[in-house]
Parts: structure tokens; C-alpha cells; sequence
């Protein structure tokens, strides 16, 4: 198979840890691979054509095309680059309309909401008119979230009323045309938390994420700690029903356990693979090339399978 992993905004040098993975692990499977960089491919219209191009020449036909979606911004135009591979004809995972689902953190609690999914208490602001009438919605600590942040990053926490004020005012009028959300903060997590990841109707790993002294946030690359845990049965439930609902063929899915049971905090579209690799033992890129293996082998008789029974007709 020929296999090319698509990569945007952060990837524009060097590859990060998870794609090199996955990379490094087709490679080993004995697949060809090719790594896309969005800023190295353009899209041709010219009345008769709509190609996709690079260095000069129409891209190769491959048999799947893995995206990794790192950016951190309105996803709408990096999504629109990802549709165009699904217009032509490419096997896209995860797809367009997934990634921009999961990238919009908006669109993720709408659906959420929609599949009677649990998630915390959340209010989405989408400018400082009511903020006074928000802030009494809350008991604090607060958390704060920019509407496309990524990796920890654009997540802020706000100890009181006071201090929560400067911080969304900050983010407001850091982008105007950007939401933000506020999210009440779960005390007995302990600053600890749940990555469920998910590939195609299956969790294929978990573990129990726990940030560092003096840090909220418990992600890998922000220097939190990891190790392998079982998850409950109504995690398991949750998450894949977290990430079939916005579509999603991989996926990693953040949960924290409540006295009220567990919740949903985040359904992530480019999920990392080094800390749940470590942490589980887990073989997660080859899991992931081996999902690919499959869906494309499918793929490749549905589209056979009318050259046949046109053969078998005209032969009877």
C-alpha cells in the first residue's frame, strides 16, 4: 500500500513524535509512505480541472491518506483542504467533516449535548456583554478554553470572580471573532484524568493522565505524568459513542471521573501516540496502519465489485 499522512501548521519542518510513529511504523509494515505538508500542496482550478497538486505535478493516487491535524485555529479552511482529497477520490482518516467537528469545540458540545453524552457544567461566551450574569453560573476555580486550542494550549484556570474577568477579557479581545468557553472545575479529579483511545468502533488503549506539582493541566507534552489503567465499561461505552458521533475513525477521547459519575472533557481528531504508547505498552501506530490496512482493502472491493458482476452478466 502507498499511504500518505497529511500534516498542517506545526508540522511544517520537522514531524511531530505521533506522526513520525506512524510513519516509521507503515514503513516497517511494508508500506510506501509519503508525507504531505499542507503549505507544499496547492489545489488547481482551471475550468476543466480541480487537481491537487504538488512540486509542480499531480499528486500519486494512494490507497489512504492519515490525516494529522495540528493546528490550532479556525478549522474551516484546513478542513476544506482535507475535503478536497474526499472529492477526488482519496480514502480520508479521519474526515473533513470529523476533523472540523472535533477541532470547532462548539460543534463537539452541541453533539455531545445532542447524544445525551455527560460533559461538565459549560458556558460558551461570545463576547463580554454577560459576563457579570456568567460568572454567577460558577462556583470556583473555573477553567477557561479558547474555542480551537490544542495540547493544553489556550486552557487557563481562574480562582475567582476577580481573576476570571481579566482573563476572558484578555481572550475576547485577543481574537473578537473567536467564542470561549467557561467550564466549572472538577475538585475530586485531583488534577488527574482519562485518554481513551479510539480507533475505528474500538478503544485500543487507555490511560490515566496526572499533571505535575503546581500544573492543572495533565497533558503528556505539558510534563504530566501517564500510566496504564482499565477503564469502566461505561467509559469504554462513552468514548466510543463520544467518537462515533462526530464521526471520527481515530480519535482520543479525555474523561475525568466525578462523584457524579464520568465525564466528558475533550474528543481530540489527532490524538498523541507517544505517552499511551509508553504508558499502555500498547503498539497504537501499528494498530492505527493495521485499521488503515483494513479500510482500504474493503474499499478497494466495494469499488471492484461492479467491474465483476458487469463481467459475470456479459458472460451469462
Amino acid at each position: 500500500m502507498h499511504i500518505a499522512i497529511l500534516v498542517f501548521e506545526q508540522e511544517k519542518k520537522d514531524l511531530l513524535p505521533g506522526s513520525k510513529m506512524l510513519m516509521d511504523k507503515a514503513i516497517l509494515m511494508n508500506h510506501e509512505v509519503t508525507i504531505l505538508r499542507e503549505n507544499e500542496v496547492y489545489i488547481l482550478y482551471d475550468g476543466q480541472r480541480e487537481s491537487l497538486y504538488m512540486a509542480g505535478k499531480p499528486l500519486e493516487k494512494f490507497d489512504a491518506v492519515i490525516v494529522r491535524p495540528s493546528f490550532a485555529s479556525d478549522p474551516s479552511i484546513h478542513a476544506s483542504l482535507i475535503r478536497q482529497f474526499e472529492l477526488q477520490g482519496y480514502l480520508v482518516i479521519n474526515s473533513h467533516a470529523a476533523v472540523h467537528r472535533a477541532k470547532n469545540k462548539v460543534r463537539t458540545l452541541q453533539l455531545l449535548h445532542h447524544y445525551g453524552i455527560a460533559m461538565p457544567k459549560t458556558v460558551v461566551l461570545f463576547g463580554e456583554g454577560n459576563l457579570d450574569e456568567v460568572m454567577h453560573e460558577f462556583k470556583y476555580p473555573v477553567i477557561v478554553k479558547s474555542a480551537y486550542g490544542a495540547g493544553g494550549s489556550g486552557v487557563f484556570i481562574a480562582e475567582s470572580r476577580r481573576s476570571l474577568k481579566p482573563v476572558v477579557e484578555h481572550l475576547l479581545k485577543r481574537n473578537r471573532t473567536e467564542p470561549i468557553k467557561i467550564q466549572e472545575y472538577i475538585a475530586e479529579s485531583k488534577g488527574k484524568d482519562l485518554r481513551l483511545f479510539v480507533v475505528g468502533k474500538k478503544v485500543v488503549a487507555t490511560m490515566q493522565r496526572s499533571a505535575k506539582k503546581g500544573e492543572f493541566r495533565s497533558n503528556f507534552h505539558k510534563g504530566g505524568s501517564v500510566k496504564n489503567i482499565v477503564p469502566t465499561e461505561e467509559e469504554v461505552t462513552m468514548a466510543l459513542e463520544a467518537s462515533i458521533g462526530l464521526g471520527l475513525d481515530i480519535s482520543g477521547v479525555d474523561i475525568l471521573r466525578t462523584k457524579k459519575g464520568p465525564v466528558i472533557i475533550e474528543v481530540n481528531s489527532q490524538p498523541g501516540l507517544e505517552g499511551i504508547s509508553q504508558a499502555t505498552g500498547v503498539d497504537v501506530a501499528k494498530k492505527i496502519i493495521e485499521y488503515t490496512e483494513r479500510r482500504a482493502t474493503n474499499r478497494k472491493r466495494k469499488l471492484q465489485r461492479p467491474t465483476v458482476e458487469r463481467r459475470r452478466a456479459q458472460e451469462g
